[in-house]
């Protein structure tokens, strides 16, 4: 009897370690890299780096630069907009069905995420704020059990995250904790146990629009 596991590939790990590494500053936006240079920091073949850069680049996380390599697409404000568009088609679309056939162990989950949120971090820890907020959001639509929306939601957070890692880089000193108000996500979460459709809604649609408004604040897009 074989058992069916979706271990991540050398191109999927690659592919996060290149978001990993846009996000932490150790490539910016002005930088070019090229496949060779990321096969040799990687130690592995040329294959799943290749597949991996073809991916980010369909993803239009990277632009490929002919002759040169590859350069981190910048996020700018109208990326902002269209990305705040695109979540709110995606998850507030999504949670009618969340908020219909919303189960015990959803709510459980939902609630240990916001315990998590409520923990506190050490000075600005960006990625652990970030990491929980994604994990609230991606649970959310995960709720309704569709995992053709919830790819498409995966990688639209992780362009925001790139986002915000770009404005961190720059303005480290100035930036805020993105949308890191536990007392939003509580007020979703109470309202999907309530069924109440319309209240988790306007709850959620203010959580989405305070991100854009944090990103479009610091005016550096």
């Amino acid at each position: 009897m074989t058992t069916n596991t979706c271990k991540p590939t050398l191109k999927d790990m690659v592919y996060r370690q290149i978001i990993e590494m846009i996000c932490n500053g150790q490539l910016p936006s002005d930088a070019i890299v090229t496949e060779k240079q990321l096969t040799a920091h990687f130690g592995i073949s040329k294959s799943p780096v290749r597949e991996a850069l073809i991916q980010l680049c369909h993803d239009r996380v990277l632009k490929s630069i002919p002759r040169c390599g590859y350069q981190i697409i910048t996020i700018n404000a109208k990326d902002v907009r269209d990305l705040t568009e695109i979540r709110i088609l995606l998850e507030l679309g999504s949670l009618h069905k969340t908020v219909e056939k919303i189960t015990p162990e959803n709510l459980e989950k939902l609630r240990e995420l916001n315990r998590q949120r409520e923990m506190p971090l050490v000075e600005k820890d960006v990625w652990n704020s970030w990491n929980r907020n994604i994990a609230f959001h991606l649970a959310l639509v995960e709720c309704a059990n569709n995992e053709y929306t919830l790819d498409p939601m995966r990688r639209v957070l992780s362009a925001c995250a790139r986002a915000y890692a770009q404005l961190y880089i720059v303005q480290k000193e100035a930036v805020v904790l993105p949308g890191d108000d536990t007392h939003a996500h509580a007020l979703i979460t109470q309202a999907i146990e309530a069924h109440d459709l319309e209240a988790a809604q306007t709850y959620l649609r203010q959580d989405i629009l305070c991100m854009q408004s944090q990103l479009l604040s610091m005016d550096l897009i």
